[in-house]
């Protein structure tokens, strides 16, 4: 949902004025997030229309957006039900969507690899981000700090103890 995080802020849409979202998506995303109507927090990771509203309205899916609050967050469960999937199996793990806003105005955009693929790799910056995010959970800010500069110079670390916080 990378190229929705990236529309949603760069044109900085209004949610409220999308009309429709069709999004085409490959046979992995339909199986594996199939959920359409969420309930849970943790049912949010297996839908792909919870996941794609999440996205476009708050420009990034984190882990600790996964929460039952969230999914049943009445603004996000209406772009939801604006949004109609499409399987298309040539799209492997792409999606290919095309938003259409009450003014007639279309966003669309097609990525055929998702970020984090060996074809579409992940920066060392947007890793760390990602880090953050997810490590920020469970470990404090100073110890996920003190492991991403572990890992900025692993070739030097003698000792994988040394990593084991």
């Amino acid at each position: 949902m990378n190229l929705l995080e990236e529309i949603g802020t760069q044109k900085n849409l209004d949610i409220e004025s999308i009309e429709k979202i069709d999004l085409e998506i490959g046979p992995v995303a339909s199986t594996a997030a199939s959920i359409k109507e969420p309930q849970k927090g943790v049912e949010g990771k297996f839908s792909v229309w919870f996941l794609a509203a999440l996205a476009l309205a708050e420009g990034s899916v984190t882990l600790a957006k996964f929460t039952d609050e969230k999914v049943n967050d009445p603004r996000l469960v209406r772009l939801r039900r604006k949004i109609e999937t499409h399987l298309d199996p040539r799209i492997g793990f792409g999606a290919r969507f095309c938003i259409r806003m009450k003014d007639g105005t279309e966003h669309k955009g097609f990525l055929a690899k998702p970020k984090g693929d060996p074809d579409n790799p992940l920066s060392f910056g947007e890793l760390t981000k990602k880090f953050r995010s997810a490590a920020g959970l469970v470990k404090s800010n100073k110890e996920v700090e003190a492991l991403i500069a572990s890992i900025q110079k692993l070739e030097t670390v003698y000792d994988m103890n040394d990593l084991a916080y």
